[in-house]
């Protein structure tokens, strides 16, 4: 558990588009995108960059489950894209001979979604403060 509090506002991105989250929302259950949430409690905010997952909203509580939320003040830059280098590296190295079972395809997805969690901390850093 990353975040366990009340809060006025939940933000982030789910499979149809961004979503604001404010007291008494409307049952909802999507997936959510690598990106951000963005969290307003009164006039604090706190931001992390997360991982794709599930998100659900009901009797106004928010869960989101992701494998990976990073607080946007902890990132670092350097880390960040190193991690999009060695993707891109292992995208560049994976072979693209026989693919029985989709084993390349599985593990190309994979290494994508290494490669896009890496830019989305680097963006998170950016835009909210990082290392």
């Amino acid at each position: 558990m990353i975040f366990d509090d009340q809060v006025d506002m939940v933000i982030t991105r789910i499979a149809d588009g961004q979503i604001g989250v404010l007291v008494d929302h409307a049952p909802t259950v999507s997936t959510v995108e690598i990106g951000d949430v963005r969290i307003q409690q009164g006039e604090e905010r706190h931001v992390y960059a997360t991982s794709d997952g599930f998100f659900k909203v009901s009797e106004n509580l928010v869960q989101i489950l992701v494998e990976e939320a990073v607080p946007a003040g902890e990132i670092n830059t350097d880390e960040a894209q190193n991690r999009v280098e060695e993707a891109e590296r292992a995208l560049s190295e994976l072979s693209e001979g026989d693919d029985e079972g989709g084993n390349t395809e599985r593990a190309r997805a994979d290494i994508e979604r290494r490669r896009r969690m890496g830019e989305n901390l680097a963006r998170v850093a950016r835009e909210y403060g990082g290392e």
